[in-house]
Order: structure tokens, then C-alpha cells, then sequence
């Protein structure tokens, strides 16, 4: 009989609860249970805060063409399959839901637990093959045993391979991912991505193999106390008579997807203080057993490989990093965010794709270019340049970008992308040249705007009211055959960029004449914003036609990625209120109606609104721009609501969890971490010390009181602006912020503007050591910098706060409403 975790059994009576309930009762489906709330004790004290139920992490390479996965439970994912750790005799699966990053940053996931008496610490990384390998990663395992009692332990430890683990009903495996196969070598990948129930396996002296290939190596030292083909079925078929006799009983070894073969099970007896520690390997796809490649697999050694690799991610993601926040969790999800994204490179002959992640979302999307700026901000200039260059190759002949894509099969397949592709694009183009000055890239990048120039102006004057075409979007803003807002917006926002890249070429027929396109699309947007906004009191839909529904989505992009928009124009004002009064838990709602009964009278759909993550940066940018004192409380609030919602590796997800709920994603498959949450993440913690309106560059913008805690310091070192590199530190006393300005400008921006914090009694100022006065709340210096020093104090009744002070909160909450669940079994969400 199979048996499942409390976990997986937990989590499949809350899909139950979610999608089954609303067929056995007539009730309104907002007024059901949605799945539950979980026990508060998930959260142990003295443990990094995770938010999420099942969070997941990556390991790998960089640009290799794949990564693993580091399940919930702590396993390791390669996409072929995944290695299993057991403790304890009988064995009892691990599940250990806290994990950190080696140096809190580099990929390597660390977790530990004890039991009964003996401390379990796993470290799990992917190192760079050799030539044989290509390069191809392997993962590796260490697990050391410690003795932390004062007594002789003697501890279990066992590992085990499964091809897949259980799924739900459409067959996708709780937490895992399915891999695109097209990016590895055939070589490896013939006959090994479908369960085959005929496989056979066998255990040798050092590995598990299966129809001649290596799934995994275990240690021989220790040497394993034994080994079973399964946790049921060692896989010998004899029996020994008490006459002497030795009788082969002939009889097949039955498995399926789910079975765990190859189980090697070490007892290690550990005086107190000992330790032991073994080392396995994973390869990232099964490799032939006699091969070049499972003999370079076979030899890599664990401590070199690691120590190489830790220090390659070191050199490109430096402590020391552009942007330096004084507060860990802020820091250091920066530094492991950009590790992320660099983890979701693949190189593919001379182009480098920036996929979402090498997960669920492995090819490309158009929102790479959140992405590329994302590097741009960490310092990473020239993987920037040649990651958005990659939209070049996937440019139509009509001038649309297509999403060009690896298959699965290996094959290369263009599809037709969705229009908001086009800005995207042209945005990506432009910070790039913007942030760096590359005349070069400009020349290259320049014939591709003039396509997609050409496109939009097709485009718009064939259309009916002089907008983007009609669009359906199965996600995204939830429309059908609509005219969408957000496209049309991030349209506008390209088209601006492009004028500017004219502009920079010394094409003035083309400045001017994209800029002809731009007040006429422009124009046929404000048209239908006059009709959409008369019925809405101001605020801007998600839709220009058809409808006043939609999920909120582009539609908020009213003065970021580009000023669309008067910052104090009521309409960004209404949509800003709007949207931010659908949050919950801080964040963005997005109403996913999925179907999930059948009536009589219809169809039942979901109407529970799940978070969103990485669209609720954008009011946060908005506000940024309007800079008033409550505008920066709330862009704080949003910061530490976004870093609440990650997981105690610093993971991001895209959308999913319902809110004071269970903590989970609604679609099992939609792992984390993911890229462009992350990306415009980065984007938000720069823009806060750093940024460009028009002409002006913006120094801090909106700081946490946390951060100005007397001996504080915030700092810029050589960040990349539209105006040439500048470096700025911020350094806090009891008595003065105390700033420091320099800069390496290309050219100077028309005012150098300061921001002074809302939660600051301002004394006295001085600029270079004269006194000087602030006009409302900033502050405006000369472009070549100086130092200021602003003589004050924190207000005394401004809360510090800060993420641990935003965790407790949450977590206080959450006790609250989960006894109430307790009393009445409904969710107020």
C-alpha cells in the first residue's frame, strides 16, 4: 500500500477544499472555505521566516542549458528525476521546509535539522562538468552527521531515486517542474524523459544505474550498511532451505513513476563531539555508465568544485555590490535575486536567452527586458547587452517581435508574441544604451527600432480607433478581443524610447517622425480613456473598449517604466487608490477565473482572488515618482511586503497564493524562483536610491527608517545612471545624515535632486559646508555632487519597523486569524 506525507495529504484536502466544495453546496463561492489555514507553529522561532508552504530553489551553472531544482522537501530535481534523503531505521523521508543560501546569497542550499541526538546538515550546489560534460553540471550532496549530545549516537542516513514524485489530476507532479529537454544533447536525453516501466535497474559498488546508465554515486566511505533495489524489494530472488539448498525464485521487479529504487541506507555510530560526513552526486541528466562523461562525473571532486565554483559566483555577484543596503535581508536578497537571474541564462551557440527561470517558464518571454535591466542595475553591463540583443533574432520581418523558443524536441519555433513585446523591446533597448553610453550597441540595435517603428505605425493606422490591434490574453489583464490598456501603454512607453535612440543616432526625420506615431497613438488612447475614466471616477481599466473589468496588470503602468503621465494627473491618482484598496497581506490581488464546478445553472467559477507579486512593484514605482511623504511610506510598506512574500532563501513567486490562507501557489507546477519578480524587485530597491525623471536624476527617493538608525550607512558605488555612473553614501549619526555625492557623468543631468525622508526633523542643512535650503521635502545640488549634511533626528514616533519587524507583524496576525478559523472554519481574506 502507498502512502503519502502529512505534507502532500495536507495540501490535497485543501485542493479538495478549494476546487470541490463549491459541487456539493449552493452557497456563494466567496462565502466557502478556500483552502484552510495553516497551524502558526510552522513557523519555528529562531528559524529564518519563510512564507511559502512549498518552496522551492534552483541550483546549477551559469549559461548551462538546465538547472536543478531543490524540492520542498529538500531532495534534489534534475527534471530526469530526483535523489531522496531518508533518516532513522525504518526510514523516514526528510521534509525540512527551512533552507538558506551559502553566505546567504551564493547557490548553495543549506539546511540542517536534528533528530534524536544527531544534527543532519545538507549542503546542495551544481558545479561545472568537464570537457567531457560540456560543462553540464553535477549536483552534489554533502550531508555531515554530527554528534551534538553528550552521549554515543549512532545515526541513519539513506538516499533513494524516484523518476517522479505524486501528481495531481492533470498529472503534474506536486512541486516540480517540467524540463525543456530541447536544450541538452539528444545523447543524453534519448529514451530517458518518459517513464518506461521496463527499465531495469541495478545497484554497483559505487552508483545506481539503470539500462546502463548512472542516475546517481553514493559513498563508499563510509561504506553503506546495505542497499535495496527498492524501499520494498531488494531485488534478489532466492531462498536458502535449512537442508542447505539455495532455490532461485524467479520474479519480476515491479515500479512505477513513483517508486524509490536504489536505496542505500549508512549507519554510522558517532561518539559525542564526531561527525562523519559523506558525498553524493547527481549528474544532470542519467549518463552511460562507460562513458567520458560518467567517468569525469565519477572523479569530480566535491571540496575543489565547490570551492571554485562559490568563488566564480563571488567574482560576478560581489559582496561589495553597486547598490548597499544596511539591513541583511534587503542586501542579501539582492545579491541572491541576481544570482537567480543569472542562473535563467542559457548560451546557445552565440546567443545568450534570458528565460523567467530554467523551470516552468524555460524559453523566452518578452519580459526578459525587466530582466536585462535588473543587471544593468548590479553592474552587469555586458551580460545586459547580450541578453537584450537576443531580441534581434526574434524580430518578425514585419518589425513584431516574436517569441523565439527551443522546443522541446530541440527544434527552434517562432510564435507570434503579444503586442506589448514591441515596447518591451524598445525599453530594453534604450536603458541599455541609456545606462551605459555604447555607441556600438546603439549602431547594431538602431535598423531593428526602425522595423518595429514601422510596425507600430502599420499597426495603429489599421486599426479601427487608431490603437493596438484587439488582443486575447488567457492571463495577463483577462481579456478577449479587447483593446488593452497595458499594451497600448507599454507601446507608448517604446515609442517614447525609440524617439530618444533617434535622437542619440542624429536621426532627426526619424525623431520626428516617431514622434508623429506617438501623438497619434497617444491621442486614440486618451480618447478611450475619456469614455473608460468617465464611467470608472477617474480610474484607468484594464481594458480601452468592451468592458471596465480585467485584472489590473499594464493598465498601472502610469508613470513607470516611462512618465506616461502628469505624476499628479486624478487619473493616476484614482488607479493608484483603486488598485491598492484590492491588496491583501500588502500585495496585489489577481482574480485567475478558473472553473471549478458544474451546476445546473452554469458553470461555478473561482472567484477568489490569489497575490500577485511581481506587478505590485508598479504602484510602488508610481509613487516613487509623486514623492510625497505618504507616496514614500507606501513604497516602504510595499518593500517589506514583497520581501515578507519570499522564502527564507529569498525565493520570489509570480502569483498564486490565496490570501491568510495556507501560504501555497494554486498551480502546482509554477515554482519559484522567478525572474522577472525578481527582476523588477532589484529595479524597485535601485529606484529608491537612484533614478531618472526626464531630465533630473533622483537621489533616495524613499528610505526605511531602518536604515538611518544612527550608524546606518546606505550607499551607491559606481551605479550606472542615464547620465553617466555616480557613487553617493548616506551615513547616519545621532545627531546629522551625513551624504557624500560624486559623479562620473556623460553628461550632466538638468538638476541633481535630493530626497529628504518623511520620517526626518529636519535642523539645519548645509551644502558643501554652506548653509542651504530645501524647497518642500528635497533638496536640489549641484550635478557635480558635494557633500550635504542634514542636522536632525528621527521623529520619535516613527515606527523603525524594517523585515523582521513586518514578519512579526505578519506572523501576529496570522495567529489571530487562525484561531478565528478555528472558531467559525471560515477565512476572512
Amino acid at each position: 500500500m502507498k502512502t503519502k506525507s502529512n505534507r502532500q495529504l495536507a495540501h490535497e484536502l485543501s485542493l479538495f477544499f478549494t476546487l470541490g466544495l463549491a459541487a456539493l453546496a449552493p452557497l456563494p463561492l466567496k462565502g466557502q472555505i478556500t483552502g484552510g489555514v495553516l497551524s502558526p507553529e510552522m513557523d519555528t522561532p529562531g528559524r529564518p521566516f519563510s512564507y511559502f508552504w512549498h518552496p522551492t530553489d534552483v541550483i546549477g551553472t551559469l549559461y548551462s542549458p538546465a538547472a536543478s531544482e531543490i524540492t520542498p522537501e529538500g531532495y534534489i530535481n534534475t527534471g530526469f528525476g530526483e535523489l531522496m534523503f531518508f533518516t532513522g531505521n525504518p526510514l523516514v523521508p526528510v521534509d525540512q521546509r527551512i533552507k538558506t543560501l551559502y553566505r546567504d546569497h551564493l547557490p548553495c542550499v543549506e539546511y540542517w535539522f536534528e533528530r534524536d541526538g544527531v544534527r543532519y546538515e545538507f549542503s546542495l550546489f551544481g558545479g561545472p562538468g568537464g570537457p567531457a560534460l560540456g560543462g553540464l553540471p553535477v549536483n552534489y550532496a554533502k550531508v555531515q552527521l554530527r554528534n551534538v549530545g553528550a552521549e554515543p549516537r549512532t545515526a541513519f542516513l539513506s538516499s533513494g531515486y524516484r523518476f517522479s514524485p505524486h501528481g495531481d489530476t492533470l498529472q503534474w507532479p506536486q512541486y516540480r517542474f517540467s524540463p525543456n529537454f530541447g536544450f541538452l544533447p539528444p545523447l543524453l536525453t534519448e529514451g530517458q524523459t518518459v517513464y518506461n516501466p521496463n527499465w531495469h535497474y541495478s545497484i554497483t559498488d559505487e552508483a545506481l544505474v539503470r539500462d546502463g546508465r548512472i542516475l546517481y554515486f553514493f559513498p563508499t566511505h563510509p561504506a553503506p550498511w546495505q542497499t535495496s533495489l527498492s524501499l520494498g524489494d531488494n531485488g534478489i530472488r532466492k531462498l536458502r532451505y535449512f537442508t542447505g539448498e539455495v532455490e532461485p525464485r524467479p520474479a519480476p521487479l515491479h515500479h512505477d513513476v513513483h517508486t524509490v529504487m536504489g536505496v542505500v541506507t549508512y549507519r554510522v555510530s558517532l561518539q559525542p563531539g564526531q561527525s562523519e560526513t559523506l558525498i553524493f552526486k547527481i549528474p544532470l541528466a542519467p549518463l552511460p555508465a562507460q562513458s567520458p562523461e560518467a567517468a569525469e562525473a565519477r572523479t569530480a571532486d566535491y571540496n575543489r568544485t565547490f570551492a571554485a565554483t562559490m568563488a566564480g559566483w563571488q567574482q560576478l555577484v560581489p559582496e561589495n555590490s553597486p547598490l548597499q543596503f544596511p539591513e541583511s535581508k534587503v542586501q542579501n536578497f539582492l545579491l541572491a535575486n541576481t544570482v537567480f537571474d543569472l542562473l535563467a541564462i542559457d548560451r546557445v551557440g552565440d546567443d545568450y536567452i534570458l528565460s523567467d527561470n530554467k523551470f516552468q517558464y524555460h524559453g523566452f518571454y518578452h519580459s526578459s527586458s525587466l530582466m536585462v535591466a535588473a543587471l544593468d542595475d548590479m553592474g552587469l553591463s555586458e551580460l545586459a547587452r547580450k541578453t537584450v540583443l537576443y531580441n534581434l533574432k526574434c524580430q518578425a520581418k514585419d518589425g513584431f517581435y516574436d517569441i523565439l523558443r527551443i522546443t522541446k524536441d530541440g527544434s527552434w519555433h517562432a510564435r507570434r508574441g503579444l503586442p506589448e513585446g514591441v515596447g518591451y523591446a524598445l525599453w530594453g533597448f534604450k536603458r541599455h544604451f541609456a545606462l551605459t553610453g555604447d555607441e556600438a550597441f546603439l549602431k547594431e540595435i538602431y535598423p531593428s527600432v526602425q522595423r518595429a517603428m514601422a510596425w507600430v505605425d502599420q499597426a495603429t493606422q489599421s486599426d479601427p480607433l487608431g490603437l493596438l490591434p484587439i488582443a486575447t490574453v488567457a492571463d495577463d489583464a483577462l481579456l478577449k478581443d479587447a483593446h488593452q490598456t497595458g499594451q497600448n501603454f507599454w507601446t507608448l512607453a517604446g515609442i517614447q524610447c525609440a524617439v530618444q535612440l533617434a535622437q542619440a543616432t542624429g536621426n532627426r526625420q526619424d525623431a520626428a517622425r516617431f514622434e508623429s506615431v506617438y501623438r497619434r497613438l497617444w491621442t486614440a488612447v486618451e480618447k478611450r480613456l475619456a469614455v473608460q475614466t468617465a464611467q470608472t471616477g477617474g480610474y484607468i481599466p484594464p481594458s480601452l473598449d468592451r468592458t471596465l473589468l480585467g485584472a489590473d496588470w499594464d493598465n498601472m503602468h502610469t508613470l513607470y517604466p516611462v512618465p506616461l503621465f502628469d505624476p499628479r494627473d486624478p487619473r493616476v491618482e484614482a488607479t493608484i487608490r483603486k488598485t491598492r484598496a484590492e491588496y491583501a497581506e500588502g500585495i496585489l490581488t489577481y482574480p485567475l477565473q478558473r472553473g471549478i464546478a458544474e451546476k445546473k445553472d452554469g458553470t461555478v467559477f473561482d472567484l477568489q482572488s490569489k497575490l500577485h507579486y511581481w506587478h505590485s512593484t508598479d504602484n510602488a514605482m508610481n509613487q516613487l515618482v509623486r514623492g510625497s511623504p505618504d507616496d514614500q511610506k507606501a513604497v516602504v510598506a510595499d518593500l517589506y511586503a514583497l520581501l515578507l512574500h519570499t522564502s527564507s532563501t529569498h525565493g520570489t513567486q509570480e502569483f498564486g497564493a490565496v490570501p491568510w490562507s495556507t501560504r501555497d501557489y494554486c498551480l502546482v507546477h509554477n515554482i519559484m524562483p522567478d525572474g522577472t519578480t525578481s527582476a523588477v524587485m532589484i529595479e524597485l530597491l535601485r529606484n529608491m536610491l537612484v533614478r531618472e525623471y526626464q531630465d533630473e536624476l533622483h537621489l533616495f527617493s524613499a528610505l526605511s527608517p531602518a536604515w538611518l538608525v544612527p550608524g546606518k550607512v546606505v550607499a551607491l558605488h559606481g551605479e550606472p545612471t542615464e547620465f553617466g555612473p555616480i557613487d553617493a553614501t548616506l551615513r547616519s549619526t545621532d545627531q546629522a545624515l551625513e551624504i557624500q555625492i560624486s559623479s562620473q557623468f556623460r553628461r550632466a543631468p538638468r538638476a541633481l535632486i535630493l530626497h529628504l525622508p518623511w520620517f526626518y526633523a529636519v535642523s539645519r542643512i548645509e551644502l558643501d559646508g554652506r548653509p542651504a535650503k530645501a524647497t518642500g521635502d528635497t533638496l536640489e545640488i549641484p550635478a557635480a555632487g558635494g557633500s550635504v549634511k542634514i542636522t536632525g533626528r528621527i521623529r520619535p514616533d516613527t515606527e523603525l519597523g524594517g523585515y523582521e519587524r513586518a514578519v512579526e507583524n505578519y506572523k501576529s496576525e496570522y495567529r489571530t486569524r487562525y484561531a478565528r478559523f478555528l472558531q467559525t472554519g471560515e477565512i476572512n481574506n
